[in-house]
């Protein structure tokens, strides 16, 4: 690959695929698949569902990292680790970011026209506000972890809507929340890993912020994952396999991951980061064979 085109794709941080892609991934594929088991829908129509989220989780996470990169250039160039970034580094202009940039967010918006013209106008309002502002939240206060969490979890109102046609907010706020606190917990793991040299470029973080408090500052947050999402089982009329597959073993993965890490040990903060995907798995799994097994019901 020749080296302006890999620094773009670092840029976008698509090779590490799926690592950060998968996250964004998440709650655009738990607010479907709570959705599409609500009205029942054939498990053909939910994978092509959760493949075209999957592609729209991958395009925003990568928008969001040239949106981060562009706004945060010269706070890398002060951290060890995002130091070679490609536009910290001068590999790639602000020129060629912002077109790149231009390039995505027209995919992203052209995937948001096909959803429905309720779900498009929430792409259109979610994605801005949200997302498009997260970067900046390091610099004015130390909890941009949770404001990551309600920037991503705008997935799921999107999702909903899309696959449902209408609002049905008992639903949409609990996993809502089950998602902003998993998206916030795993992103606060991560960002252990620049604790020393954020403190030193006076990046706010809530790493930085909870100290040797983070474990359990941490523990509330999966507790809260753990209450919302049994909730919103009940109110979508879940069955066992959704209880022990989505709830409680990702909750228990979880808490072990909190109580069993290294917050002063970036190698361990990454290693824990990335295992998140796991527990994130297990909600999705549970979906779907609780999905399936309503759907063979129907057909007897």
């Amino acid at each position: 690959m020749p080296s302006k085109a890999r620094a773009l794709a670092e840029l976008t941080r698509i090779h590490w695929f799926p690592v950060g892609c998968d996250f964004m991934f998440w709650p655009f594929a738990w607010g479907s698949l709570a959705a599409s088991y609500h009205v029942a829908l054939p498990m053909k129509e939910v994978a092509v569902n959760t493949l075209f989220y999957a592609l729209l989780g991958t395009l925003v996470h990568s928008a969001g990292c040239v949106i981060n990169d562009m706004l945060d250039r010269d706070f890398d160039r002060k951290v060890e680790r995002s130091k070679t970034r490609p536009l910290a580094s001068g590999a790639v202009t602000m020129t060629e970011a912002a077109i790149l940039l231009t390039v995505l967010v027209g995919a992203i918006f052209y995937m948001f026209s096909t959803a429905g013209p309720t779900a498009l106008a929430l792409g259109l309002v979610g994605l801005p506000a949200c997302g498009g502002t997260y970067p900046l939240m390091k610099r004015w206060m130390y909890w941009p972890s949770l404001y990551l969490g309600f920037a991503a979890s705008w997935a799921v109102p999107f999702t909903w809507v899309a696959i449902t046609g209408r609002f049905d907010w008992g639903m949409i706020l609990n996993v809502a929340v089950a998602s902003c606190c998993w998206t916030c917990l795993y992103d606060t793991i991560y960002a252990c890993q620049d604790k020393k040299d954020d403190e030193k470029a006076g990046v706010k973080s809530m790493a930085v912020r909870l100290g040797d408090g983070i474990r359990p500052a941490l523990s509330v947050f999966d507790v809260t994952f753990f209450g919302c999402l049994l909730w919103a089982g009940y109110l979508n009329g879940q069955h066992l396999p959704f209880y022990v597959m989505s709830v409680f073993a990702p909750f228990l993965l979880c808490l072990w991951h909190i109580w069993s890490f290294d917050h002063n040990d970036p190698r361990d903060s990454w290693d824990k980061f990335t295992a998140g995907r796991h527990g994130a798995a297990l909600v999705c799994a549970g979906f779907v064979v609780d999905h399936y097994f309503k759907l063979a019901s129907l057909a007897i």
